[in-house]
């Protein structure tokens, strides 16, 4: 190979490498934009990871927003060199694009090193080491006076006989101890509270359940008055549904404040949010995509979440989603617990209620959703089981949502129109619920899944201002015992959920969840919400081995390493190679037969019958 080729090599290799630095570096600040400043590194790693489940226009934005930009810089660096080499040959002129060069080369690593600081990759990655979670210079808000229910007197001085949630609301405020951290250096094991080792019980009839997760509904969306951040509500009849009912801001309650839960990390995306909400833990899925989890067998499989406790009890559960179940493990997770009937995208096509052809935004519209899910709700009244319907919305997915034939023109951006229609749509939806007799005996859970993505929306927000998931429970038979504006997260809705469910819970704790019935801090309360988000980004061991996550390549094989260093590569058709730690390889085919090497180069071939053949190196 010539020196005049190993240049030119050289120079396409230094061109390419400015390339895919100045495409991080822009794609990062693209991202800011888009998603705004809660970016955290768990969303980029999703976002660059998988286009799955991505609509065009997030593809197309990224190339105009950061692939055209990147191209044009690098290609105009290539220009400017070839431009100063013809017009001067000899090179005396070519500091000019050697400064322009190192100029743009120094602006692009400052930018992504302030980019991966300003992500938190340092905390994710262990830059930083340990930190200690804060809650020494975190000061805890004041909560106010335990408010247990008032024991009425009659006019013949004897007490009124209380009634049959009385006790049960009373019982919630006899404790109040503080979080008890274990001695594990790992945050989330130091903390977690195993449902799996806490004694609930159920009132003798057991209420139903409604669960509705909200993409991307957010507290922001109302206007400052009511706690929210924007000029003018594009939420008024779900704020006013939070208002009238729970969403746990205390006295400042009806016609007041709004409250809801704040999404860490592990929770920010809909498959994280569900698993959050139900089991009281953040995702972490370790070495494969965030999306990823249906390339597993098991998902998460010793943990207790709320499908199994309910599934334990009798009730029949049911997931209703306009999309493919399966997109994100979300079939998998509520398989694993709970055994939950799945009425998606496919069922609706495979029963008739869309046409086989029928492909809007994700699958179908919200619209449709909620005529599935009356019709789902009459099948499950009619049951003699106690049951959990649990439902998620899609039209609010960003960017700027689905407008479907119901949506008006209220606002000048389609996203408030799209938000104020899913509004409506829900707020009908309860009306209907009300009407049932089944309603009686149901609590109902409203929560957005996590905050919108779409950064452009929230773009005019206040800087301090940390937004909340909407959240709403309603016809719970108790109320909370503390009058309190609570600091809390979606991790939270897991122990909380049961209580509105009539469930007794010990310490009211479960995972890293507090029942916000009860009279307890929660973890945000406790440690502050910067010093739990912090600590709640770091990479889990004690959570990488609760989810047991076997990592996948491009091919769809499975690749497991064991702690001995063994390494077992699973092929979709049920082949695998396992390497051991002293060189030894075996291949089995599907068929059962195996090929075992050892390191001196040894192969050993055992049929399926368990015929054996060995052959030395030499022959």
């Amino acid at each position: 190979m010539n020196r005049e080729l190993l240049k030119k090599i050289a120079f396409a290799l230094s061109a390419l490498l400015v390339f895919a630095l100045i495409l991080l570096s822009i794609g990062i600040i693209w991202m800011y934009t888009i998603w705004g400043r809660n970016l955290t590194i768990n969303d980029f790693l999703f976002q660059v990871a998988t286009l799955q489940g991505t609509g065009s226009e997030m593809v197309v934005g990224f190339m105009i927003g950061a692939l055209l930009p990147s191209a044009a810089i690098t290609g105009g660096l290539v220009y400017l060199f070839f431009f100063i080499r013809k017009k001067d040959p000899e090179g005396r002129h070519m500091f000019m694009w050697k400064f322009t060069l190192a100029a743009v080369t120094v602006t692009a690593w400052c930018m992504l090193i302030f980019g991966i600081k300003w992500l938190g990759a340092d905390s994710y990655f262990g830059f930083a080491g340990f930190r200690a979670s804060g809650e020494d210079a975190y000061v805890p808000p004041v909560i106010e006076e335990i408010r247990p229910v008032a024991v009425q007197v009659t006019e013949a001085g004897t007490p009124e006989e209380q009634g049959p949630w009385d006790e049960f609301q009373n019982s919630l405020a006899e404790e109040m101890t503080p979080w008890e951290k274990g001695p594990s250096r790992d945050f989330i094991e130091s903390y977690y509270v195993d449902p799996a080792g806490v004694e609930l019980t159920f009132p003798e009839e057991k209420r139903n359940l409604i669960y509705i997760f909200l993409e991307s509904m957010e507290v922001t969306f109302a206007d400052r008055e009511l706690g929210g951040a924007f000029d003018v509500n594009v939420i008024p009849r779900l704020s006013a549904l939070s208002q009238e009912n729970e969403n746990f801001s205390g006295s400042y309650g009806a016609d007041s404040l709004l409250d809801g839960g704040y999404a860490y990390n592990g929770g920010t995306w809909t498959m994280g949010a569900i698993f959050s909400q139900t089991s009281g833990l953040p995702l972490q899925t370790g070495a494969i995509g965030r999306n990823d989890m249906d390339t597993q067998e098991v998902f998460y499989p010793t943990i207790t979440t709320i499908g199994d406790i309910l599934e334990e009890q009798g009730y029949r559960q049911i997931f209703l989603i306009g999309s493919n179940s399966v997109f994100g493990g979300r079939r998998l997770y509520l398989e694993n617990h709970g055994g939950y009937e799945f009425r998606d995208l496919i069922w609706a096509k495979q029963t008739g209620r869309i046409s086989p052809g029928y492909y809007v935004w994700w699958g179908y519209e919200d619209m449709k959703l909620f005529d599935f899910a009356r019709e789902t709700l009459t099948e499950l009244a009619a049951g003699d089981e106690p049951f959990n319907l649990t439902m998620l919305t899609v039209d609010t997915h960003m960017t700027s949502g689905y407008v479907c034939e119901l949506c008006g023109d209220e606002f000048e951006d389609r996203y408030s129109n799209v938000y104020a229609c899913s509004d409506k749509q829900v707020a009908e939806f309860i009306d209907w619920i009300k009407q049932q007799d089944f309603y009686e005996n149901t609590t109902i859970v409203i929560v957005g899944d996590h905050p919108t993505m779409d950064g452009m929306y929230c773009r005019n927000i206040d800087p301090n201002y940390l937004r909340r998931v909407y959240t709403c429970i309603i016809n719970s038979p108790v109320k909370p015992v503390r009058d309190a504006y609570r600091s809390y997260s979606t991790l939270d809705m897991f122990p909380t959920t049961l209580t509105a469910l009539g469930v007794t819970i010990p310490g009211g704790r479960l995972g890293l969840g507090t029942s916000l019935y009860t009279n307890q801090r929660t973890l945000t309360e406790e440690l502050g919400y910067s010093a739990l988000s912090s600590s709640l980004s770091r990479y889990s061991s004690y959570l990488d081995e609760l989810g047991s996550i076997v990592p996948t390549d491009v091919s769809g094989n499975d690749i497991f390493i064991a702690e001995d260093g063994t390494v077992t590569i699973t092929s979709p058709d049920g082949g695998q190679a396992i390497m051991y730690p002293d060189g030894t390889q075996v291949l089995v085919s599907p068929d059962g037969s195996q090929t075992i090497t050892s390191p001196e180069g040894i192969q050993t071939f055992v049929a399926p019958d368990g015929t054996m053949t060995v052959i030395e190196p030499d022959q």
